[in-house]
């Protein structure tokens, strides 16, 4: 397929893709006001280790511990746990108590209808570092939004606390540590001291002094640590600090402008893959290419579409309607006719199409028109018995026709009728046979064709469609020529193939392809408007050949 072709989809199945995205876009408004808002509220807390921690626990844990990523991940995890939930969900209780005392009181304050459990708590909560910072969220979503802002400061304090009390805990351990060994220090400098009060006269030797100094200074330096340890234990807040109070929350969802756009582009998606999908599925023959493709054959002629509100009751719109463009499309196949009759070997043509109503005898009896026009004799034979239809679009005699003649009761010259129009002759179907096949199929039918060519110049003989019944195959081997009719929007790449076959199979002389009822608003659907504009001598001819009604 080329560019064109995407194109040309895209338009004759535009409906489709319009359908498509009016039925997302409006799912998604109603799925959209249907949804309850949710509302997010965020604390922004800065966690950096206090100095006193850092004397305590050195720099390396503490780089350690603010890693971007490790330490996210250990605060989410540390937030998110059951312990924290049950901590907040009482925090709250307490907080809501007080606030209840406070409403009998006369104060405005807030209680919510229902206090959430510490499982919806935890499904509530979200953290979220600030880009390159050593700050970050904790992220309430709920659909109250001063629910959200409470839980949101309760989970900050709360986390905060527990920090606090976690990093004392530590801060007391290492005290403990540091003053047991402080007693073990004093123990030694006492042991020293003794060891020094021996020796008398001041001749104390100097490893006995050395181990007592070591023994003081490292005296010294524990209680330096322990005294530090002591005010860290007191002043420790762990570095956190909520720099960013909670807000009410503010709505998050849902948001119609932002889903309203989102649904036209996936509608928009949906909508040209279902048109492609539908395109690919319907085997309906869209192009010239296709029609050539699956009939096998070249293109002779393209009438354009005729509402039947305007067709006259005898089909003949070329004497009606002349400037109508399915005129000039009746023009054009007489033309590309006479380009394949130049020998004069293609007088008796066959009319048929793989279904019914593909308009085969309305093209025929308008082609018989145009070739009137220009002076030849033309016979319009009904050799579809099954279904007849010439005998209501001319004021004839019903009861004589190729049936009588076939079974030998009405003779050919009687048969053979002239209709309102110069040089335009028909001969029905008569009364309708019980064998239509056997009748059409005789040896019969090739003699009567073979006597009308004394009588007229071209005999265009209508027959059933090829897959409706086998009259058409048993009329092709005795005509000169099979002109195969195709309804635009109607013929199908399976039938127009089998057709093709059928004909083949009893060596039925194709002439082309005509298609039917295209519609103008498209152009042509898939295709083009042409015309053929005949050499000067040919216009000539037509003039001299100007069609006159009988008087």
């Amino acid at each position: 397929m080329e560019l064109r072709d995407y194109i040309n989809v895209l338009i004759n199945r535009r409906w489709i893709i319009i359908g498509t995205v009016a039925v997302v876009l409006a799912l998604t408004l109603i799925f959209t006001f249907l949804q309850a808002p949710v509302y997010q509220s965020k604390v922004e807390i800065l966690s950096e280790v206090s100095s006193a921690s850092e004397s305590v626990l050195g720099s390396f844990f503490t780089s350690a511990l603010f890693d971007p990523d490790r330490y996210i991940q250990t605060q989410t995890e540390i937030i998110k746990t059951d312990t924290m939930a049950q901590a907040v969900e009482i925090a709250l209780e307490i907080k809501y108590e007080e606030n209840a005392k406070l409403r009998q009181e006369g104060e405005d304050v807030y209680i919510p209808d229902e206090i959430p459990t510490s499982s919806q708590l935890a499904s509530m909560v979200d953290v979220q570092q600030v880009e390159r910072t050593n700050i970050f969220d904790i992220i309430i979503t709920d659909t109250d939004p001063l629910l959200a802002q409470d839980v949101a400061q309760a989970y900050a304090e709360e986390y905060i606390a527990s920090r606090q009390l976690a990093a004392i805990r530590e801060i007391s351990e290492a005290r403990r540590e540091v003053w047991n060994r402080i007693q073990e220090v004093e123990d030694e400098i006492q042991q020293a001291a003794e060891e020094v009060n021996q020796y008398t006269g001041g001749d104390v030797p100097a490893e006995v002094l050395n181990e007592a100094q070591r023994a003081v200074n490292l005296w010294v330096s524990l209680y330096e640590k322990y005294i530090t340890l002591r005010i860290a234990e007191s002043l420790e807040q762990r570095g956190l600090e909520i720099v960013q109070p909670a807000k009410p929350g503010s709505k998050t969802s849902p948001r119609p402008t932002r889903n309203a756009i989102l649904a036209i582009f996936l509608g928009l998606i949906l909508g040209v893959g279902l048109a492609f999908l539908v395109e690919y599925l319907d085997d309906t023959l869209r192009t010239r290419e296709d029609y050539e493709k699956y009939y096998d054959t070249s293109i002779i002629g393209e009438i354009p579409h005729v509402d039947q509100e305007n067709l006259p009751q005898n089909h003949i719109i070329y004497f009606v309607m002349p400037q109508h463009p399915a005129v000039e499309g009746y023009r054009t196949l007489r033309t590309n006719l006479q380009f394949l009759n130049l020998e004069g070997e293609n007088r008796v043509i066959l009319f048929t199409s793989a279904g019914p109503e593909e308009g085969k005898s309305t093209v025929m009896v308008n082609l018989g028109a145009a070739l009137s026009e220009m002076g030849k004799k033309v016979l319009l034979v009904e050799a579809d018995l099954r279904k007849p239809v010439l005998d209501r679009y001319f004021k004839v005699s019903p009861g004589k026709g190729i049936s009588g003649v076939l079974s030998g009761t009405v003779p050919l010259e009687e048969a053979v009728q002239p209709t309102e129009f110069n040089n335009l002759y028909v001969l029905v179907s008569g009364v309708k046979p019980p064998n239509p096949a056997e009748l059409v199929a005789s040896e019969a039918m090739r003699t009567i064709f073979e006597r009308v060519k004394e009588f007229a110049d071209f005999i265009l003989v209508d027959s059933p469609p090829v897959l409706a019944a086998s009259d058409a195959m048993a009329l092709a081997p005795k005509v000169d020529g099979v002109i195969v009719m195709a309804g635009y929007t109607k013929a199908n790449r399976d039938d127009a193939k089998r057709t093709s076959e059928l004909l083949k199979k009893v060596d039925a002389r194709i002439l082309g392809l005509v298609i039917n009822n295209i519609a103008p608003s498209t152009r042509y659907g898939y295709y083009h408007y042409y015309y053929y504009t005949p050499p000067p001598e040919e216009e000539e001819t037509e003039r001299r050949g100007l069609f006159r009604r009988k008087k």
